[in-house]
């Protein structure tokens, strides 16, 4: 088994803007997260899982009954080109998951599961290709329930999405126009000076995305559902 870096989450705990430490409550609440999936699924996660990796990126799309999968796949080597400039590590789910495979009946982590929770937690960003319904990525968004969320869809996404705290859902036109924002929020000085997070804003009723002090729902509320 894989050891969490322990410094790395010395590093996180020391994050502040301002006078706040804005990863401490994450890293709490991810904790509790995580010994509920333990309950729930009878098995120990990895203990990295515990906290996450700052300029890591989960990016999450709908795979399984995706009707123009070669269009989406080409936008999301476009969008991973995006991130990696912008100098992330990224975890793209289509080249890692498999929907069709069946669950195994003995299984000792979630290694063997398939189901990648560990990979979503282990982001301090989450992306989400929102253009077509996706079970799968329904799932993904409520684990990611205490992470900031980016998601993007050219047609009008569900209301149960849109009020979810902490997230951020981009309407688009065209592929360039996402490309051009996508890079605008993803670019920044460091994860230390800039860090992704999520805080209340006395604007707006639910929590919104911040990257360091700039809250991202404001910035780009024009661009947003």
């Amino acid at each position: 088994m894989k050891k969490y870096k322990f410094p790395t989450l010395s590093k996180i705990l020391k994050v502040k803007v301002g006078t706040k430490y804005v990863w401490e409550e994450r890293v709490r609440q991810q904790t509790k997260l995580v010994d509920l999936l333990e309950d729930i699924y009878g098995i120990r996660l990895n203990i990295k899982a515990f906290s996450f990796y700052p300029n890591n990126l989960y990016f999450g799309m709908p795979i399984t009954n995706n009707p123009n999968y070669p269009e989406s796949r080409m936008l999301w080597e476009k969008i991973i080109k995006v991130f990696e400039k912008n100098r992330w590590k990224v975890y793209p789910a289509y080249k890692h998951v498999n929907p069709r495979k069946g669950v195994p009946v003995k299984y000792e982590d979630f290694e063997d599961l398939g189901l990648h929770h560990v990979h979503i937690l282990l982001s301090e960003l989450v992306l989400m290709d929102l253009n077509y319904p996706s079970h799968g990525v329904g799932l993904q968004i409520e684990l990611s329930t205490f992470q900031p969320l980016i998601g993007f869809a050219k047609a009008d996404v569900s209301r149960v999405i849109r009020g979810r705290p902490g997230s951020m859902i981009i309407k688009y036109k065209n592929d360039s126009d996402l490309l051009l924002l996508l890079d605008k929020i993803s670019k920044r000085a460091s994860y230390s000076k800039e860090p992704f997070y999520i805080k209340k804003n006395a604007k707006r009723g639910l929590k919104s995305v911040y990257k360091g002090k700039t809250c991202l729902n404001e910035i780009f509320k024009d661009y947003l559902q």
